[in-house]
């Protein structure tokens, strides 16, 4: 994939006017015969040339005889190719110097019989709110011109190019179908006439039906994008998928939960100015969160310095308590080796505790109308966030049913101390707890 990305400019001298170089991609069972009228006409506008030509090679590279290319340079070039030729795709730069691009896409979106062409932007504008605007005008695809992944756009103009050039094909056969039917039925012109149009209005309700499909798609995409910078993308995912209810109610179910808290932060903080602070809890929260991610876990809230993170929710799994556990002493390692950074960046030297108890808890969607939060409650949430406080500097404490449940190849992984039987706040009887080392 990265090769693609680095032989760009290589592409610029190349000639694929002869056909493909490379085989479509397509399996010797899928290839049709193509025939002149059936090639797509593919119309790539950019205003550099350099640029015009770099994707002509490109497509030509990837589609050979399945598609006939031209290219204009100019929005005037573009409008009027568009009133002459029968064009089945369009490839745009959106950053015209003659033209807003913002207006750019806007009157390109309303020309005539526009919304039956798939307008792909491959531009300079790597802008994500500009991204939202084209998709929200009818543009089916955008790539960015500064490194792209030519791989995936390959992959995803392929099956574009792929419904649209079956599209045609299938046309063709019907028009040629009604003229062998013409001419032995005896049909005139204009029954001939009404069943094109038939056809015609068949085929505009499935483009509309396969246009929708797309941007619901490209708007769930969004969706994720945007509220995964504040929720955590398991809710966003189980609520799409329907695993997550909306609903106020709860469920009891077993899982691992997590706490984790910068000792001495206060005092710490004492001596750091506000953009450090903040600089530095940022890179504490991405370096732990990335490491919670990779072993499930779902990051169920920041509180000041200290973490909460549930093992096994939205969906149960039984490995939770395995996953958990191999989180905690992976954050400690990670930890360790950030603080050299913070040292020298900041002048401290934190370290953190680490409580994890395993159990069942009500998962569900917490608060009012107004706001809601998914989140754990119970005993289990209540003994980790005591055994948090238990964990000393660099520690990992944890509670006897997650000992109990761990696969034994995880277990054999650390050592193992069980402590004198501690007595937890709000708790009457007292709770078996282990302390977690690395094997030496």
């Amino acid at each position: 994939m990265a090769s693609d990305n680095l032989d760009l400019e290589d592409l610029l001298n190349e000639d694929f006017s002869s056909g493909p170089s490379t085989k479509t991609g397509e399996t010797p069972s899928e290839l049709v015969q193509v025939y002149e009228q059936d090639a797509l006409n593919v119309l790539v506008a950019d205003p550099e040339d350099s640029w015009g030509r770099r994707l002509e090679n490109l497509l030509r590279r990837w589609f050979g005889e399945f598609i006939s290319v031209s290219r204009v340079n100019t929005v005037v070039g573009l409008t009027d190719r568009l009133k002459q030729l029968n064009i089945d795709a369009i490839v745009t730069e959106v950053e015209w110097p003659e033209k807003d691009s913002s207006l750019f896409v806007d009157e390109l979106m309303a020309q005539p019989g526009i919304s039956e062409i798939p307008v792909v932007v491959f531009s300079e504008m790597d802008d994500e709110m500009f991204r939202v605007y084209a998709f929200r005008s009818g543009v089916m695809d955008y790539f960015p011109k500064t490194r792209p992944d030519l791989f995936q756009v390959e992959f995803r103009l392929r099956n574009l190019f792929r419904m649209q050039f079956h599209n045609k094909i299938l046309y063709r056969q019907i028009d040629e179908s009604l003229h062998r039917y013409q001419k032995n039925r005896g049909l005139s012109e204009e029954e001939i006439k009404d069943l094109r149009e038939l056809v015609q209005v068949m085929k505009d309700e499935l483009d509309r039906e396969y246009q929708n499909k797309t941007r619901l798609e490209e708007e769930k995409k969004k969706i994720q994008n945007v509220f995964g910078l504040y929720v955590d993308p398991t809710i966003i995912n189980g609520v799409m998928s329907g695993d997550i209810s909306l609903e106020l109610k709860g469920v009891e179910q077993d899982v691992s939960v997590l706490f984790s808290d910068i000792r001495g932060y206060t005092t710490m903080a004492e001596s750091m100015d506000p953009q450090s602070i903040v600089s530095f809890l940022n890179e504490y929260f991405t370096s732990m969160t990335e490491v919670l991610l990779g072993y499930e876990a779902l990051i169920d809230k920041y509180i000041g310095d200290a973490i909460m993170a549930v093992f096994g929710a939205p969906i149960g799994r039984p490995d939770h308590r395995d996953n958990a556990m191999q989180a905690a002493m992976e954050m400690q390692s990670v930890f360790e080796l950030w603080r050299g950074n913070w040292e020298k960046n900041y002048g401290i030297s934190p370290h953190i505790g680490i409580g994890i108890a395993s159990g069942p808890a009500t998962l569900g969607n917490f608060g009012s109308f107004q706001k809601l939060s998914y989140t754990a409650i119970g005993d289990t949430v209540n003994t980790a966030a005591r055994l948090e406080s238990v964990a000393g500097p660099g520690e990992v404490a944890v509670n006897h049913n997650l000992y109990e449940g761990l696969d034994p190849a995880v277990r054999d992984k650390f050592l193992f101390e069980e402590q004198p039987p501690v007595t937890l706040k709000g708790k009457s009887v007292p709770v078996r707890v282990w302390k977690v080392k690395e094997q030496s």
